[in-house]
């Protein structure tokens, strides 16, 4: 439709017509400029000009072809002429003696005389030359008609829902306290004589819990770890199976899914010898998360409606709420986001009912994500600073960090590069505190794309190598194919495409085994951009 608007304004411009088409992907750039080309050379004459540190007064450059006899003679021919301008990015970069672009502040100084080109004028730009722009060029930026904008859709940071109960009516503050509360107990317990394995469990088990809603999930696996050796040597499969379940969640959050899945399965075998059908709905759940991390999206889609069917049966809202936002999140991860915002609503409205403050946030979150997906930022924006806000205010700090790292995507795709480092650098401090190791390869494998966006690919590349080191060392398959995904990318940037091509495969053969529709479809258009590059 883009491409429609522009081949559109290029026919009916008459006369000078500047506008800009951003784009961050040199690749994408080439693909849309030959689908244009290609739609329009019969009929429009298109002038190409490169621009470079070396050749920064644009208007010289294109003052410099209406004088030549190669565009005299297109006049003759009375066929249409438009000028295209590559390299300002490089261009920008040259600095005059008060550290302002040569570039930028020609543009300003020559505007008017612009109108002397009596042709459309295309300037190929990318997010951070556009800010620059606007920053040092503001008067030049009021003469354009209009920007397009190109973007590759970018995976957006999604928070799986789970359920913690017990603590969600307390503060910040007051889950600090229970800790303090606990682990009094337990020093008091080693200190005394008289032991008493299921209170030494059971209290292990609690502190594990109030860690792990905190997102300080290390911790929170040493105390369930602890728990679950006691409760080896006890007659009592209601607190096993809630220790299981809970580890399970715990080594998810870790990224061990090996882990995840076993102390997972252990939970549900004893949940369906006690007949406990809630913990059953619990562990369905679980298991759904712990499968769409692995990319069997499908798969997880039938736990979460198993789960929610048992929900429904108990009369289970809380349940019902967490089912239904984590059907959103598996749709979303299909590639049918608006399907997802039907479930995201319904999870939404449950817990403003029942008051659940922490899964508002996630499903607040959530639709940010989904809106973000259908190329609506700002609006993904206001549900991202709702679900921060609620965040901070019951003291959950892994929501805390992700819904800091969505605001980084969402500013990303405004073109605010540098905004979004600050959100993305703020994720990171806190996915570090909390021992996040997912959520720190998310942040770093972001902070990655922003680089990216300011035109610095090989700091972009030092993010995405160390991303991708903690991805391999967890096992998180969807982030090691995202971090290879965005390797290639910033290699093809560079204009090395074989080694853009050899982490392209990488990632679409991952792609394709985890079933993952999204990371094939961007690697297969990237390798399609690249075919004929390399020999």
């Amino acid at each position: 439709m883009k491409i429609e608007e522009i081949i559109t304004l290029l026919d009916l411009s008459d006369d000078c017509t500047i506008a800009f088409v951003r784009c961050n992907e040199p690749v994408l750039c080439d693909a849309i400029f030959k689908e244009i080309f290609e739609r329009v050379h019969s009929r429009i004459y298109i002038h190409n000009i490169e621009m470079n540190e070396e050749s920064t007064n644009l208007f010289q450059l294109l003052e410099g072809i209406t004088k030549s006899d190669s565009y005299k003679s297109k006049l003759n021919e009375n066929k249409k002429i438009a000028f295209f301008v590559f390299g300002l990015d490089e261009a920008v970069r040259k600095k005059n003696i008060n550290g302002k672009s040569e570039a930028l502040l020609l543009l300003n100084m020559m505007r008017e005389r612009f109108l002397e080109i009596k042709h459309p004028i295309l300037i190929w730009i990318n997010s951070a030359s556009l800010n620059l722009i606007l920053e040092e060029a503001q008067d030049f930026f009021s003469w354009r008609t209009t920007i397009f904008e190109f973007d590759i859709i970018r995976k957006i940071t999604s928070s799986p829902v789970f359920e913690f109960e017990d603590f969600d009516g307390l503060d910040k503050k007051g889950l600090e306290e229970l800790v303090d509360y606990y682990k009094n107990l337990i020093i008091e317990y080693k200190d005394s004589e008289l032991k008493d394995p299921y209170k030494f469990a059971y209290w292990n088990y609690n502190l594990g819990i109030v860690k792990l809603f905190l997102g300080y999930s290390q911790e929170a696996a040493k105390y369930l770890e602890t728990a679950a050796s006691i409760s080896s040597t006890i007659d009592n499969k209601h607190l096993k199976g809630s220790i299981y379940s809970n580890l399970g969640i715990t080594y998810y959050q870790l990224g061990d899914l090996e882990k995840a899945i076993e102390y997972s399965g252990q939970a549900l075998k004893i949940a369906n010898e006690i007949g406990n059908k809630k913990e059953e709905g619990f562990i369905l759940k679980n298991f759904g998360v712990i499968y769409s991390q692995l990319g069997y999206i499908k798969k997880a889609i039938e736990y979460y409606e198993q789960a929610l069917k048992i929900s429904k049966e108990i009369e289970d809202r809380r349940g019902e709420g967490a089912d239904l936002g984590n059907l959103g999140l598996a749709y979303s991860d299909l590639g049918e986001p608006r399907k997802a915002i039907e479930y995201y609503e319904q999870a939404l409205k449950i817990s403003k009912e029942i008051g659940d403050r922490r899964g508002e946030g996630n499903h607040l979150g959530n639709l940010g994500s989904a809106y973000s997906h259908l190329g609506e930022p700002r609006k993904a924006i206001e549900y991202y600073e709702q679900a921060l806000k609620i965040s901070k205010e019951i003291g959950d700090r892994r929501g805390e960090g992700a819904d800091l790292g969505n605001l980084g995507l969402a500013y990303s795709h405004l073109g605010e590069p540098r905004k979004a480092i600050e959100y993305h650098e703020q994720a990171l401090k806190i996915s570090k505190e909390i021992g996040d190791r997912r959520g720190e390869g998310a942040d770093l494998g972001n902070l990655g794309l922003a680089y990216s966006d300011l035109g610095e690919p090989r700091k972009a590349i030092e993010y995405y190598e160390q991303a991708l080191k903690i991805s391999k060392e967890i096992g998180d398959r969807r982030g090691e194919g995202n971090h290879l995904g965005n390797l290639g990318s910033a290699y093809s940037h560079l204009g090395e495409p074989r080694k853009a091509i050899e982490f392209l495969k990488e990632s679409l053969a991952i792609g394709t085994k985890i079933e993952y529709p999204r990371l094939i479809s961007f690697c297969e258009q990237k390798l399609k951009e690249l075919e004929g590059s390399v020999e």
